[in-house]
């Protein structure tokens, strides 16, 4: 039984000297990420096809465009609908994830995923969608905005994360940061 409570102890004395690092001195350490990976998010105002020509401006792949949320004006009992339209598009889908979802309160609220978007035939099919299922962007909310997955040239991303803070519409831009996840406390 004395065994029992000294292994107890001694797991622990060797769980409360673990030493907790910070977020912070994580980040400013050199931390290891994903190569060519760029992550920002625009503030709400900066509109989608505003978006399409902040990337257009750029030699970059977009892996996607997330976060974006849209409200149609179509009749409420149409969700199912809109979602089926979309579900069709080669670009709201990487075909094993990334379908819109959406709901219904006294309008039908979206939330698509946009895939390969730097390409432009894309983007245009995209607004002329907007048009048909009567979508509007809601850029009036804290969490309005949309988040652009980026692959830049490799070596040269903390480059890009620098460059991309200095827009005034981009509310952060930071690496694809790799974490190891300990499930110990």
């Amino acid at each position: 039984m004395k065994t029992i409570y000294f292994i107890l102890a001694l797991i622990f004395l060797v769980f409360i000297s673990c030493q907790k690092e910070s977020t912070e001195r994580l980040l400013d350490s050199d931390v290891k990420f994903v190569p060519t990976d760029v992550i920002i998010k625009t503030k709400g105002f900066y509109t989608i096809d505003k978006v399409f020509e902040f990337i257009n401006s750029f030699d970059h792949k977009v892996e996607s465009i997330t976060y974006g949320f849209y409200t149609s004006t179509l009749p409420i009992d149409s969700l199912k609908y809109v979602l089926d339209y979309l579900k069709l598009k080669p670009y709201t889908h990487n075909g094993e994830r990334g379908y819109a979802t959406g709901y219904v309160t006294n309008e039908i609220i979206i939330f698509p995923k946009l895939f390969n978007m730097e390409n432009k035939g894309f983007q245009a099919d995209w607004l002329h969608s907007m048009e048909v299922l009567k979508l509007a962007e809601k850029t009036d909310m804290e969490v309005s905005g949309n988040t652009i997955f980026f692959h830049v040239p490799i070596g040269k991303e903390k480059e890009w994360v620098e460059k991309f803070k200095k827009f005034d519409f981009v509310e952060w831009a930071e690496l694809n940061y790799i974490f190891q996840v300990n499930p110990w406390p």
